[in-house]
């Protein structure tokens, strides 16, 4: 029997879903976050698997790295975070190349793969 203290832990990571408000290309937008490790990643992208029924986040963007705004500790609060300038689309459809996603701090999103919302496409 494998003794619990030797075995590797993970990171423990929280989604929020659709809990930050931002504009982009001139609409408002709620989008999910992860808490990671003690940071907030906005997941500008999902890829999906509806085979599987699963998904991982494609591309994040720290929410330390951009103006943003702590909106609410309470859980039952609709929006938690609201970035402060607006988001070009280019970020969320995959046109922005690596140089210009490097200057908003987009990364790849961590290895995690999560149940498909079947509300999402």
């Amino acid at each position: 029997m494998a003794d619990p203290q030797n075995e590797l832990k993970l990171s423990t990571f929280k989604l929020h879903e659709q809990a930050v408000r931002a504009s982009v290309g001139g609409k408002q937008l709620a989008l999910d976050a992860l808490e990671l490790g003690g940071e907030i990643l906005v997941v500008l992208t999902w890829l999906g698997n509806s085979e599987k029924g699963l998904r991982k986040p494609e591309y994040v963007l720290p929410l330390s790295a951009i103006m943003h705004q702590k909106l609410s500790n309470d859980s039952d609060a609709k929006y938690k975070w609201t970035i402060g300038s607006p988001l070009p689309q280019s970020l969320f459809d995959g046109s922005a190349s690596r140089q210009f996603r490097r200057q908003f701090g987009v990364r790849s999103g961590p290895a995690l793969t999560l149940p498909l919302n079947p509300t999402r496409h």
